[in-house]
């Protein structure tokens, strides 16, 4: 039961230090997982405003979203480092 919250913490926490951190395209990278969490939590929000009754199952769609977006932040560090790691050093 835990790993929701943590799985909702980190598909949000990443992209945000992600966006905080890299420069470039890496950025705007980043910025999609950040966008699709926004998303899902701003519209968890408005429609259980307008019915409470709306959006039972919040937890697994933030799973759904939280575990996409943890899946493509996990991409974009690998795939980062790669590029680092292949980038001839300057000097």
């Amino acid at each position: 039961m835990l790993g929701v919250p943590l799985l909702g913490l980190f598909g949000t926490l990443a992209p945000l230090w992600g966006l905080w951190r890299w420069r470039g395209p890496w950025r705007i990278a980043a910025a999609l997982p950040a966008l699709a969490m926004a998303w899902m939590v701003g519209r968890i929000v408005v429609d259980t405003s307008r019915d409470p009754t709306s959006h039972n199952l919040w937890p697994f769609e933030i799973l759904i979203v939280g575990g996409l977006s943890s899946a493509v932040m996990l991409a974009l560090f690998v795939a980062r480092a790669l590029v680092q790691r292949n980038r001839p050093a300057r000097g």
